[in-house]
């Protein structure tokens, strides 16, 4: 990989790069990297603002600004979706000579959609720019890595967690730190864990939108009638499960932050890094963790196509902490 500098602020990788585009030097291509926090979305969108020369507020909506993400069931970036973007580069850009193609969470780039991606990356269209964005770089191919050049990015402070999603991630590091190592047991102990945390934000959420709606029945029971009060419970009903599967998935995603940080060590060993995570890394190499990261996404997969929560729950974090 090359390396531009040491993880910078997002304002500062911006002031280099706008040096590096004033100069002459601006690369083709870009790996934006960091944790959740560190601006890689607002970073982009200035450096498309630059290559195109508009206002960064209206860069998504120009036409020589072209992007992709991972599907929203798979979760995954598909080799339909990367030939869609080439053919979109291979075009004359319909205002003024540039191009901006940027792919985000690009470690969910299939290996066939990422080495269709290759000669392009490798000698894009005059004028085109392109920028992946990712928390996790070990995760992508090295000959993409390799294509690019990496700018390192950090928060400019921590993101607080709640108590639930610090429970999650401590639930987490037992279930993979028990003696003897993690097994079945351990898998359903943090399956129960994760299981109750979202019991309680479900009652939460359904005791709130009960309490609303008794308020609007007192206040409008003279003009309420009962089709409105069974409409408004199903709705009642939709919120909460909307609000359920939001709190979910930041659930998901502290117990994914387990194991990035623990990568993250792995990449750069830090004697600043929580025992937790020092631990962690002794006892999983990176391939068990990224075979774990895997497992977690086949169960926000489970869940996103609709299977029941409690199986997709079981049956994923079974595989992501029992199978070594």
């Amino acid at each position: 990989m090359m390396e531009l500098s040491m993880a910078l602020l997002k304002e500062s990788a911006l002031e280099r790069l706008q040096s590096a585009w004033t100069a002459g030097r601006f690369a083709h291509a870009y790996l934006l990297e960091g944790s959740g926090g560190c601006g890689k979305e607002w970073l982009a969108d200035e450096l498309a603002a630059l290559v195109l020369g508009v206002p960064a507020g209206e860069v998504r909506g120009h036409p020589d600004f072209h992007s992709v993400e991972p599907e929203s069931k798979s979760r995954r970036i598909i080799i339909e979706q990367m030939r869609t973007m080439e053919q979109a580069l291979q075009m004359k850009p319909m205002r003024g000579s540039t191009k901006v193609a940027v792919i985000r969470d690009a470690d969910r780039l299939l290996d066939e959609a990422a080495n269709a991606f290759l000669k392009t990356l490798e000698e894009p269209p005059p004028g085109c720019h392109i920028f992946l964005l990712t928390a996790l770089p070990d995760a992508i191919l090295d000959t993409i890595i390799s294509r690019c050049i990496s700018m390192p990015l950090r928060p400019a402070h921590a993101v607080e967690q709640t108590e639930d999603e610090r429970e999650i991630a401590a639930a987490l590091v037992r279930a993979l730190l028990p003696p003897g190592g993690p097994d079945t047991a351990s898998g359903m102990r943090f399956v129960r864990t994760f299981q109750k945390s979202i019991s309680s934000v479900r009652e939460k959420a359904t005791a709130e939108l009960e309490r609303e709606l008794k308020q609007q029945l007192k206040h409008y029971r003279e003009s309420a009638d009962a089709k409105w009060e069974e409409s408004r419970e199903n709705q009642i009903k939709a919120q909460t499960e909307a609000a359920v599967i939001r709190e979910r998935e930041k659930f998901l995603h502290a117990a994914e932050e387990v194991l990035v940080a623990t990568l993250r060590h792995h990449q750069l060993p830090a004697a600043t890094s929580p025992e937790a995570i020092l631990h962690l890394a002794k006892s999983n190499p990176p391939e068990v963790l990224f075979r774990r990261l895997s497992a977690l996404e086949r169960t926000r997969d489970l869940l996103a196509r609709g299977v029941q929560e409690g199986l997709a729950l079981e049956s994923g974090f079974l595989e992501m902490i029992a199978s070594k």
